[in-house]
């Protein structure tokens, strides 16, 4: 042993000839026949799932998780981001003057 930080190897039990063949021969039926290639359609909606709930997680705590009040990596995000929302759903001083001249505000 020249690595001090590996492990100990366990002691090698011989295994027999036949009983490796068979172990290699069961090894390509499972892992490299064509049928092993495809994705499964539930694989596929398990992945597309997987990113979906991380990317909307990240968004969550980037824009939304309480970290408190010391400033974070997220605040200048989470500046930007309010800021914008609240020009959309705010109206600006030329909207006011239309609504006010319509007779609506």
């Amino acid at each position: 042993m020249d690595n001090p930080n590996q492990f100990p190897r366990a002691d090698y039990t011989p295994v027999p000839e036949e009983r490796r063949q068979y172990l290699e021969e069961k090894f390509k039926r499972r892992n490299l026949a064509p049928e092993s290639l495809i994705i499964r359609p539930g694989f596929r909606k398990l992945h597309i799932a997987t990113i979906v709930l991380a990317f909307g997680l990240g968004g969550y705590f980037a824009l939304y998780a309480d970290f408190g009040e010391k400033e974070t990596c997220f605040s200048p995000m989470r500046r930007f981001y309010r800021r914008k929302v609240n020009e959309f759903w705010s109206l600006s001083e030329e909207e006011k003057q239309q609504l006010k001249e319509q007779g609506r505000l």
